[in-house]
């Protein structure tokens, strides 16, 4: 064989083992690489509260920062009370918002931990992870803890996190400001009171106009409409049935819009209500009192409700039908003349009315 063929065989030969071992070593790198980022991954913490270890949950502690700079934090316990059933018991006893506590355990298994951050104290006040920045949350299962975490400044690497007996910044996935820092207005239960529109066979509303009185007839597809000024004794001519389903849809699931507890009856003035309202639901199943009072924030209504002491707000939106009159319920006639009728347009533009007359025809 001629020596040149040898020469281009020998280096074709020397490329090929040149080119396998690049390669080789480039595996080997690739393979070092994703061993170490599975290792750091392996030795990063683990927070996620597994679903059926979030069932069992039966008491929150919550410590918010405060809302400015020298303000004081907010502490919040929710205790578990029967199956589904959670109260509030600091700052104050009071019936939680189960909703929104089940959101917030659900919350739990979506948790993890992606990135350590710094694995020292000394990044603390810069993530406002320190003790008195931090959201501290601590969630028990009997006697033992669950979870214990602070919760700082969010970012585009995640939620900044410490976990109680770990020095570190940590960057954790899945953390919902919304569900966690709620005030203590947020956790509280503020259903005033709910029925089913087809239940309510009888409505009452008394106020400064007169009384209002509306019974659902046998066949529960209408309704008899009253008003008196003292008592229900007389028809409520021209009544509107439509206006009357508006009132209950407005009613049929009441919230409070805030809380009075620093409220007297005579601040609010529930001590001689405005009006009253009763809804009452077939076969005596229940009934529902509302007493209405003066003004809240803005033009809301302070309210409460038979059974209760509680002093809440409701919005305008519900609270203006406290103040209705005899309008309110009847059809709307619109008086002749209040409209143009459509022919009145200005001669030689038809279609146009309300134009001043003697204005000069537009050119064709």
């Amino acid at each position: 064989m001629p020596t040149d063929k040898k020469l281009i065989i020998a280096i074709v030969v020397l490329a090929a083992l040149g080119g396998a071992f690049f390669m080789q070593r480039q595996k080997h790198a690739a393979d070092t690489a994703a061993h170490s980022l599975e290792g750091e991954a392996a030795s990063l913490p683990k927070i996620a509260v597994a679903e059926e270890d979030a069932k069992k949950i039966d008491k929150i502690e919550i410590t918010r920062a405060a809302d400015s700079d020298g303000g004081a934090r907010e502490s919040i316990t929710l205790v578990k009370k029967g199956e589904e059933a959670w109260e509030l018991s600091q700052p104050k006893v009071a019936k939680a918002n189960a909703s929104n506590v089940k959101s917030l355990l659900d919350d739990l298994k979506r948790l993890e931990v992606k990135e350590l951050i710094d694995p020292s104290k000394d990044s603390y006040t810069k993530f406002k992870l320190s003790d008195d920045k931090a959201l501290h949350a601590k969630f028990y299962k009997g006697a033992d803890v669950a979870l214990e975490a602070y919760f700082g400044e969010d970012g585009s690497r995640g939620q900044m996190t410490r976990i109680a007996g770990k020095d570190g910044v940590y960057a954790v996935k899945g953390y919902s400001s919304y569900l966690f820092n709620r005030d203590v207005g947020g956790w509280r239960d503020k259903t005033i009171f709910k029925f089913e529109e087809k239940d309510i066979v009888k409505v009452s509303l008394e106020n400064e106009n007169g009384k209002f009185l509306f019974e659902r007839s046998p066949s529960a597809d209408d309704w008899k409409a009253k008003f008196g000024k003292t008592a229900a004794d007389g028809e409520l001519p021209k009544f509107d049935k439509s206006t009357l389903e508006s009132y209950l849809r407005a009613y049929k699931g009441l919230s409070a819009a805030d809380f009075g507890d620093d409220k007297k009856p005579e601040e609010t003035g529930l001590d001689k209500p405005k009006a009253t309202m009763t809804f009452e639901a077939k076969d005596g199943a229940a009934k529902h009192v509302l007493y209405v009072g003066g003004n809240a924030e803005g033009s809301n209504r302070w309210v409460k409700r038979n059974g209760s002491d509680e002093i809440t707000s409701i919005s305008s939106w519900a609270g203006d039908w406290a103040s209705a009159n005899v309008e309110k319920f009847q059809k709307s006639e619109k008086k002749e003349g209040d409209t143009p009728p459509p022919s009145a347009a200005m001669p030689g533009m038809p279609g146009m009315p309300g134009m001043p007359p003697g204005m000069p025809n537009m050119p064709h």
